[in-house]
């Protein structure tokens, strides 16, 4: 049993250690980008991705509080989203950009695996 485990321990670090954001992924109805953390989809026939807003600061607020380790906000901010390209677990979102400065068109969620790196053209919104 304890093989079992270590076996379980090490496929599941290394998943995290290659990149595995997925835990992130807020809207669980939606897909996941597992290489960003970023839940993303079709509503409204407009492409939306998860996006960091108003609610990684208040992320931020919580984990100041809850060690003495970290000394400044952008020490926070690396341990919340190592790049810009990772999404915080937070239930903000935004329409995508189609490349020309609108927003991308879709009927289903598969219609926006194509642009779902792509900037938002909105603001990204609390739910």
């Amino acid at each position: 049993m304890k093989l079992v485990f270590g076996i379980c321990f090490v496929i599941l670090a290394t998943a995290y250690a290659e990149g595995d954001w997925s835990r992130n992924c807020y809207f669980g109805s939606s897909l996941c980008n597992a290489d960003t953390g970023c839940s993303y989809g079709c509503w409204k026939n407009v492409c939306w991705s998860q996006c960091n807003g108003i609610c990684t600061i208040a992320d931020i607020i919580e984990e100041m509080k809850k060690t003495d380790e970290i000394h400044d906000g952008h020490d926070i901010i690396d341990k919340l989203t190592p790049d810009v390209s990772t999404c915080a677990k937070c239930g903000e979102w935004c329409y995508l950009d189609d490349g020309e400065g609108n927003y991308n068109p879709c009927k289903s969620n598969s219609d926006c695996e194509s642009v779902k790196l792509n900037q938002c053209v909105s603001h990204c919104a609390v739910i």
